[in-house]
């Protein structure tokens, strides 16, 4: 749903409310109130699905490190592990990517890594 029809759904339900305060009362502008509310969070619910009718996606993101003697070592053992932590969670490799690699030198000619994978199904 976009912005615009959501501040609109709003809107008529503020209006809804302001028109039965004045004509009948305070008890039917609170009920009126409460109809409209929960019609707008009946059309605007988050989470549910989105404007085509389809369910929202599943995302997760994981972590991995490593460490290698040569930078790419490192990464490769990072990706491996945020696989390996993703895959024991219930996600297939296909569902994966590598979304950011970060790889930086320690002491003693060894480097160190982090991997994120984005998951998404």
């Amino acid at each position: 749903m976009t912005r615009s029809s959501t501040l609109r759904l709003r809107s008529t339900a503020v209006a809804l409310a302001a028109s039965a305060c004045l004509i009948g009362g305070v008890t039917s502008a609170q009920a009126a109130t409460a109809a409209a509310v929960a019609a707008v969070a009946a059309v605007a619910a988050p989470g549910s699905t989105h404007q085509y009718g389809k369910a929202l996606p599943e995302v997760r993101t994981f972590t991995g490190t490593g460490m290698g003697v040569y930078p790419s070592h490192a990464v490769n053992g990072a990706v491996r592990m945020a696989f390996t932590i993703a895959q024991s969670a219930g996600w297939q490799a296909n569902q994966c990517h590598v979304r950011a690699t970060d790889v930086r030198p320690i002491s003693g000619g060894m480097y160190t890594a982090v991997a994120d994978l984005f998951c998404q199904r």
